[in-house]
């Protein structure tokens, strides 16, 4: 057999790993957004649901959410890119008032309704699944580059 050949048989191979390797990323991605859809309606369902139940003067609004006249506070939850270029993260402090680290949930309420709080940890999931996505995403682009690479070269041969 020739070198030609034997580079076209490979580089054919290759394609193939590749083309199986993004069509697995596709379904992990499309199960993932699935989950992310099912995750932000479950948590917006039971954000209705602590409306519905405790209407009234303990309603859930958004006239309880600070404003810019509030005392400032830090974000207990941040989504970064990690610098060794393992893909996003999602970075997570602890509630700690004196360094301005406060419990969101508690602006509502000091003893908040159980809903409410199961609201909190779908929302806290879903954050997690858009850094999965995300993290997905880039995977795919990546193998998409490759196999653009790869065709070129077959073609070039």
């Amino acid at each position: 057999m020739s070198a030609e050949k034997i580079g076209k048989e490979a580089a054919g191979q290759l394609l193939d790993t590749l083309y199986l390797d993004m069509f697995h990323l596709v379904e992990e991605h499309t199960k993932c957004r699935v989950d992310l859809e099912r995750m932000n309606a479950t948590g917006t369902i039971l954000l209705a649901r602590t409306r519905f139940q405790h209407g009234g003067i303990n309603s859930v609004s958004t006239a309880q959410i600070p404003t810019e006249n509030s005392a400032e506070f830090n974000a207990l939850c941040r989504v970064v890119d990690s610098k060794n270029g393992n893909g996003v993260s999602v970075v997570r402090k602890a509630v700690d008032k004196s360094n301005g680290y406060v419990e969101p949930l508690h602006w509502f309420s000091v003893l908040p309704p159980m809903s409410l709080r199961n609201a909190m940890v779908k929302f806290k999931d879903s954050i997690e699944l858009v850094a999965e996505s995300t993290n997905l995403q880039r995977q795919l682009g990546e193998v998409l580059d490759w196999i653009a690479k790869l065709r070129q070269i077959a073609l070039l041969q």
